[in-house]
């Protein structure tokens, strides 16, 4: 027995396809409407209820920033105190808000030893409570009351709680931060973010059965969105799970098991060596004799780039690569500082300026743009920097291309790539006229005939 201390976004079984087009425009809680980032996060996932058959056992988890709680000096070390309220409000047919189901209320305090410590962006405190719910869509309605400094922070996830009525289902799937194998306990994400340079991530869920049976389990890994220049938040409304969800499949596997009666529990490793920046959805499939699917549970995951403060630590090389975005004043102005200390407070100006979610760690926009100028090194770079080249230039302006057609050398024509751009309709055609490499812009970027309607 796995004892587990975990979390899920959101998850539909596909035998309430009906719950869909609700779940598709309210699975975004309030911060992602305005692309701002949550002062807290939660995580909610559906498993079958060990004592009442008909009802699922919900699992809430929050996750709040030490930097988002007032500390006060007290005998014991640095305190903060707050008060998590949370109400359940089910959902009906019309996807209007019904009934209160039900609310609970729990308190939470943190402890620490030093000032330095309630400054850190990367300490947390979590919670977890349980609820015994229908199965159906809620609104979950979470406020976060600060005792100490009277703050109150709100958010609404909308959920489908799932169903596990059936002769074989699934839970919601959990993805983890930990496992400890020597006590069985599993510590889940409360967010959805893996980073780029993990390879990979690790994941929980059960498997339930009425009898003994034969199945296969499959499980992929599907990239919804490529990096394209949008907000963390604006993936997500793009990578809605369900059934049809388009994108390229990263990873596919595929296990023949025998059931036993109950449940079975598993935790799995998903191997991704090359984990690209963007939004992905994993989906875990059981598959009966026949062919037919007799359940599924999706998870929104986000991969995010991890690899910032290495590559700006040569900050000269970060200066001369704002050249594609900075005016030359700016630019100028950040290389006429007196000295280093200066040059890189200007430098961090700059993107300051530019922060999507100011007040946070993360600048999302410096490490998109980073990010960019690191995948065309690695990709592009040969006689020169690959962020020099024009496919590099074309790459950190825009991004990953939605397509790429690749023509090799032919007896009529010297290799060529032309890179699609839907989301902006556009498209570039570059040629290696030397044939060794060095593949030329035909056109300039913002010239008409790289249109393509």
């Amino acid at each position: 027995m796995v004892s587990y201390y975990r979390a899920r976004w959101t998850g539909v079984a596909w035998k309430t396809f009906f719950l869909v087009a609700f779940f598709a425009l309210t699975v975004q809680d309030v911060w992602s409407q305005g692309a701002r980032v949550p002062e807290f996060s939660v995580d909610l996932v559906s498993v079958r209820s060990d004592t009442a058959p008909a009802k699922a056992r919900v699992d809430v988890y929050t996750r709040i920033s030490y930097t988002r709680l007032s500390f006060i000096n007290t005998p014991t070390g640095f305190t903060a105190n707050y008060e998590i309220t949370l109400s359940a409000i089910e959902v009906n047919d019309d996807d209007r808000l019904r009934n209160l189901v039900q609310t609970r209320i729990w308190d939470a305090s943190v402890v620490v030893n030093t000032y330095a410590e309630t400054q850190a962006e990367d300490y947390s405190d979590f919670t977890t409570q349980s609820l015994e719910l229908d199965p159906g869509m809620y609104v979950f309605e979470f406020e976060i009351a600060d005792n100490n400094s009277s703050q109150v922070f709100v958010r609404e996830v909308a959920f489908a709680v799932r169903d596990f009525v059936g002769g074989a289902s699934i839970s919601d799937i959990t993805l983890l931060k930990s496992y400890d194998e020597e006590t069985l306990s599993i510590v889940p994400r409360v967010d959805q973010f893996v980073g780029t340079d993990e390879g990979g991530f690790q994941i929980f869920y059960e498997i339930y059965s009425d009898n003994d049976r034969f199945i296969t389990v499959k499980r992929e890994v599907i990239r919804t969105v490529k990096d394209g220049g949008l907000p963390v938040s604006s993936w997500f409304m793009k990578a809605v799970p369900n059934e049809g969800a388009g994108g390229d499949t990263v990873f596919l596997d595929e296990e023949s098991i025998t059931l036993t009666t109950g449940k079975t529990q598993n935790i799995v490793t998903i191997p991704i060596d090359d984990l690209k920046v963007g939004a992905y959805l994993m989906r875990v499939s059981l598959i009966g004799r026949d062919g037919s699917i007799l359940d599924m549970a999706e998870r929104r995951l986000a991969a995010l780039w991890t690899g910032l403060n290495a590559h700006i630590n040569n900050l000269d090389d970060a200066i001369a690569q704002l050249e594609y975005i900075a005016p030359k004043k700016d630019l100028k102005f950040i290389r006429d500082a007196e000295n280093q200390v200066e040059r890189y407070q200007r430098f961090r100006n700059f993107w300051k300026k530019r922060d999507p979610t100011p007040g946070t760690r993360r600048n999302e926009r410096m490490e998109e743009y980073y990010y960019r100028v690191d995948s065309a090194n690695r990709q592009y770079g040969a006689v020169q920097d690959g962020w020099k080249t024009d496919r590099g230039f074309v790459f950190v302006r825009f991004g990953e291309p939605d397509h790429i057609e690749r023509r090799p050398h032919s007896f009529d024509y010297e290799p060529y790539e032309i890179w699609v751009y839907q989301r902006i309709g556009r498209q570039y055609i570059f040629i290696d006229k030397t044939g060794f490499g060095d593949f030329q812009l035909l056109v300039p970027v913002w010239d008409e005939r790289t249109r393509l309607y």
